[in-house]
Order: C-alpha cells, then sequence, then structure tokens
C-alpha cells in the first residue's frame, strides 16, 4: 500500500481513538449488587468482606439486613483505604429505599456507623457503597441489641388520704303488732300524689385530683371531684387520659362531691398525665 493511501487511514484510527471511551463505564463489571434488588445479604453478629473497584467498573455495592425482633439495630462499615476512593459515599436506607443517613468517606476515617431503634417487625435495611473511582476492600457488620425491659413501678411515697368510713346502718325497727280487723267500713283514702319526676341523668367529665397505685402494681385508686351541686347517677364510668379513653372505673365510695373509684390498669398507663373521669350525675 502507498504512502498516500496510509495517511488517511491512520488519521480515521487516530479520530476513533480520541473519541471512544478510555475506560469501563460507572458499575459495568459489578458482582451482581450494584442495585437494590439485587443487595446481599448481611447476618446479624456477622460481618461480611467485599471490594469496590472503579478501574474494573464495579462502583456500587448494596447489602441488607432482616430484622425479626424489636431492638437497636447498629450497622458498621470498615473501609480498608479509605484514601483510595474517590468521591467515597457510605448510605443507610429503610425497606422501602428511603435514604436515613449517609456519610462521606474521608481519606483518615475508616469506621462509618449507622444505628436506629427497630419497632415495626419483620423489618429490612439497607447500606449503599458508593465510589466515584479508586479500589478499596470493606466489611458491613450488623448487630441487633434487645430492647430493655420497662423498670418496675416505684413505690407510692406521697400523702396518703385517709377515705371516711361508711356511717352504720339505721337500727332495725321492731314490727308493729297486727290490729284486730275493725267492724267499721275502712275509710276512704285519696289517691296518692304521682311521684315527683326525677332529673333525667347527664354524662360529665370529672377531674381526678388523686390517683394511688395499689401494692400489686395492677391497679389504680382514684379520687374524682364531681362537679358542684352534682350526684352519681350510675356507679360506674370512663377513664380518659389527656382526653383517651383507657378503661372502665369502678365507683367504691361516695356519690356527692369526692368520690372514689378502681380501675384494673398498670399505674404506668395514668401517671404524668391529665386524668379525667366520665360518669353519669344527676
Amino acid at each position: 500500500m502507498s504512502v498516500a493511501r496510509r495517511l488517511p487511514l491512520l488519521a480515521a484510527a487516530l479520530h476513533l481513538a480520541a473519541c471512544g471511551s478510555v475506560g469501563p463505564s460507572i458499575d459495568s463489571a459489578q458482582e451482581g449488587d450494584e442495585v437494590r434488588d439485587q443487595a446481599l445479604a448481611v447476618y446479624v453478629d456477622r460481618t461480611i468482606t467485599d471490594r469496590l473497584d472503579g478501574p474494573e467498573g464495579d462502583n456500587t455495592d448494596w447489602k441488607y439486613v432482616d430484622i425479626v425482633e424489636q431492638g437497636r439495630l447498629r450497622l458498621v462499615v470498615n473501609v480498608d483505604t479509605p484514601d483510595r476512593l474517590l468521591g467515597g459515599e457510605v448510605g443507610f436506607f429503610d425497606e422501602f429505599g428511603n435514604r436515613l443517613d449517609r456519610s462521606l468517606v474521608l481519606a483518615n476515617q475508616t469506621t462509618y456507623v449507622f444505628a436506629t431503634e427497630v419497632e415495626k417487625i419483620p423489618n429490612k435495611f439497607f447500606v449503599r457503597v458508593f465510589a466515584k473511582d479508586g479500589t478499596s476492600v470493606y466489611s458491613v457488620g450488623a448487630t441487633l441489641s434487645p430492647k430493655p425491659a420497662p423498670p418496675p413501678p416505684k413505690p407510692y411515697t406521697g400523702p396518703v388520704v385517709e377515705v371516711p368510713e361508711a356511717p352504720p346502718p339505721p337500727p332495725k325497727r321492731a314490727k308493729p303488732r297486727a290490729r284486730r280487723p275493725s267492724k267499721r267500713p275502712p275509710p276512704v283514702k285519696p289517691p296518692p300524689p304521682p311521684p315527683p319526676v326525677e332529673p333525667a341523668a347527664t354524662s360529665v367529665r370529672a377531674t381526678v385530683v388523686r390517683a394511688l397505685p395499689a401494692a400489686d402494681g395492677q391497679s389504680v385508686t382514684l379520687h374524682i371531684l364531681l362537679p358542684k351541686g352534682k350526684k352519681l347517677a350510675k356507679r360506674s364510668g370512663t377513664l380518659y387520659r389527656d382526653g383517651a379513653p383507657i378503661g372502665q372505673v369502678r365507683i367504691t365510695k361516695g356519690s356527692v362531691g369526692r368520690v372514689y373509684g378502681v380501675i384494673a390498669t398498670p399505674p404506668g398507663k395514668v401517671t404524668g398525665a391529665r386524668l379525667e373521669v366520665e360518669v353519669d350525675v344527676e
């Protein structure tokens, strides 16, 4: 081939080399976990090791952990050589792919920690390790601390209000002797007047002025202040805590003014809030 014909072909080859790709595109040589739907599993109390390799196109890795118990989840990502990653980032995501937190990979920082309280179960969380370029080995580990048991209720140390005793029943009267039948016709008595109309009962919210926990920690005695001039029409009611119903209250003593009731519920559900009892009064 003559020199004159070789020069145009050489120029075209140089032009194609200048316009073409000089390296692999991002995530062109992945291990299968470059997208969230193909994330690799991380097990609780286990650690797995993987590698980002930007020059080979492995720029993104996804990992996930399944949680079946409530507690505090802690995910730890250790990057062996963070100074070799360009534009590195570690992200923490929920089961729907919403990002909860993220950290940029710094040249002098090897450990990145994410933590969250897990209430809803079962649940799933994701970790995404990414770098624009560079190579480094990294590891991902997961731990789950069990949810602590609630502390036992503290014994009541406040003042004790003495409940007045109920008055003794009146003495029984002797039965009257039967009278001898009289020969006189009985007098005609006028019809008795109609009974007075009792006022209709209405429902009101009465204020709880004191709540005393029982010794067994399973019930609470309530001191309830009725509206002035009102009298109980029914010896039961409903306890409301900050406007939300909790349960039924059984009235044990009193009918006017301050009355006393008992509710079968742990003291922790009625302390530290505004308490009211809905009762029927006359």
